[in-house]
């Protein structure tokens, strides 16, 4: 009976730590205003190089918030919308959760744009990437934090 209890106490404490995250560290040396592409920007192996970076670059806006199906925390006094690559296709949810675009942030001041763009319009983010890995397992959420959004 004990050995259950303390299995039951263990393991919600064991998935939720499954689901922590740290912050990687803003390591970017790329001068501002660079144009990059965005898959090259959301590609794990150059998503590090443009962690707290100002670069630019161009998507397509998939829809405004989060998914339920995935975690992620909204940094103060912004909103989140999510975008796909141009010409590309949103991502199939975990657990079945539908399609989920990648996340960007913007601050609020900038959220009438957002609520008036319509799924594929093409826009411009200026920002840099912000990458949170999983403390277990080791799975990366790679993220933009947008300083500026423009409808192209």
């Amino acid at each position: 009976m004990k050995k259950s209890l303390y299995l039951f106490a263990f393991l919600p404490l064991f998935f939720s730590s499954c689901l922590t995250y740290k912050t990687v560290k803003s390591t970017s040396t790329v001068p501002a205003g660079t144009e990059v592409s965005y898959a090259k920007v959301i590609n794990p192996a150059y998503a590090k190089d443009y962690i707290g970076a100002d670069i630019i670059t161009e998507v397509q806006f998939y829809t405004p918030g989060a998914s339920n199906a995935w975690q992620t925390k909204i940094p103060k006094n912004h909103i989140v919308f999510q975008v796909i690559p141009i010409g590309g296709s949103a991502k199939d949810a975990p657990f079945g959760g539908g399609a989920l675009g990648d996340y960007v942030f913007v601050p609020k001041s900038q959220g009438d744009l957002i609520f008036n763009l319509q799924q594929g319009d093409r826009i411009q983010l200026r920002g840099g990437t912000r990458i949170r890995k999983a403390y277990i397992g080791g799975v990366e959420l790679i993220e933009f934090i947008a300083t500026s959004v423009t409808k192209l």
